[in-house]
């Protein structure tokens, strides 16, 4: 029981930490998500039934989390594409040298 309370609680942490985009977090969090996924699973006798809602959790959390790290990478990515459209008109145009030739 103490670790499905931890597991839930490290999930929320993890969703807490992607809505946030603290990613360094997420990656520690996903860490320990996986080791309480693990603990339940082994700490199961054998003859039990598949935890189902386990393997549904665990699924719907990492379905969410893709989802919003693509979501945050695509705004990302039109921030950049925004970013680098404004400094082109900045920046002043470089000066090509001219020869002129007479003769």
């Amino acid at each position: 029981m103490e670790n499905e309370i931890l597991r839930r609680e490290t999930a929320a942490r993890l969703r807490q930490a992607v809505a946030s985009e603290a990613y360094e977090d997420v990656h520690t969090l996903l860490g320990d998500y996986q080791r309480h996924v693990e603990r339940a699973l082994a700490s199961r006798p054998a003859d039990d039934p598949p935890l189902v809602e386990l393997a549904r959790e665990a699924g719907e959390l990492m379905q969410w989390t893709l989802e919003v790290v693509r979501a945050a990478r695509a705004r990302a990515r039109d921030q950049l594409d925004q970013a680098s459209a404004v400094l082109r008109y900045r920046q002043p145009a470089s000066q090509a040298g001219t020869w002129k030739i007479e003769g």
